[in-house]
């Protein structure tokens, strides 16, 4: 009978030793399998980011963006001059305001395809933001003719609400204060933010980098009804919305697949094959 107690016992080890094992095992799985996602997502994104750091070409597109911008803000002043509201601008802040592409592509170069929560946090709490090319020159012209200055930024406001203030106004930009920049708390969609704004103020330009940094209405939306509502709206693009270049991220990305960003590497190479050969 002693026998057989102990014979079942170190059966009972081996088992719970087993199960352990496969659990570590399963865990080592999980966590190759993250790490060769986040290569395969930082390989993706180096030439967008190089393109964006190096490039002439991205800066002259910046430069033109707000060229456009403030001949298109002159115009719309003159064309309204009977002020029914004060006249206002909005922006989003990440790469069309400020400049994250240096943290960005030191990320990728370790490897790090995935810009989580954390890094994004460390990273926004550095205060290091770099103004965009022809930001800054824009902002105090837009400022010198008294037209107010809204930054709509999908930030988190709890958090980032004070050091991105503080940024703005390091680098200069007018119109930081609570009263004008305007971050996400539990909706990330901007719409209601911009209506909030509407409705004291009469928008004369939008600026951004993502088709969500307009009042268009594509949040959720999949990738054949943005580009129709883009489709749409062509007349309203380098007149009343200017849009400034970012290959690196976006919602373009999730509308290619909600979940992308935490896809394993064989089912994002499909999506990208399928959507490269359409």
């Amino acid at each position: 009978m002693k026998r057989q107690i102990l014979m079942f016992a170190a059966a009972l080890s081996l088992s719970a030793s087993c199960l352990c094992t496969r659990e570590v095992f399963a865990d080592y799985e999980t966590s190759l399998s993250r790490a060769a996602s986040s290569r395969q997502l930082a390989e993706q994104e180096t030439m967008g980011l190089l393109w964006m750091r190096t490039s002439a070409e991205y800066r002259a597109l910046c430069y033109q963006a707000y060229n456009t911008a403030l001949s298109s803000l002159n115009k719309a002043m003159k064309e309204t001059p009977f002020r029914h509201k004060p006249f206002a601008i909005i922006l989003d802040c990440d790469e069309t305001v400020l400049d994250n592409t240096r943290a960005m592509g030191t990320y990728a170069s370790r490897g790090k395809g995935y810009w989580d929560g954390w890094w994004w946090h460390d990273r926004v709490h550095e205060g290091k933001s770099a103004a965009m090319p022809g930001a800054l020159d824009f902002l105090k012209q837009v400022s010198a003719r008294g037209v107010e200055i809204f930054y709509v930024s999908n930030r988190y406001k709890p958090d980032n609400l004070d050091v991105t203030i503080d940024n703005l106004k390091t680098l200069g930009f007018p119109s930081a204060d609570r009263n004008h920049v305007l971050l996400f708390t539990k909706n990330s969609d901007k719409m209601p933010r911009f209506a909030k704004i509407e409705k004291s103020h009469q928008v004369l330009l939008y600026l951004g980098d993502n088709a969500g940094d307009f009042p268009l209405g594509v949040k959720g939306k999949s990738l054949a009804e943005r580009q129709h509502i883009i489709d749409t709206s062509a007349k309203d693009f380098g007149t009343r919305f200017i849009v400034l270049p970012n290959p690196a991220y976006g919602s373009w990305v999730s509308a290619m697949d909600p979940h992308y960003m935490k896809l394993p590497v064989e089912k994002r190479n499909e999506v990208n094959r399928k959507y490269l050969t359409k």
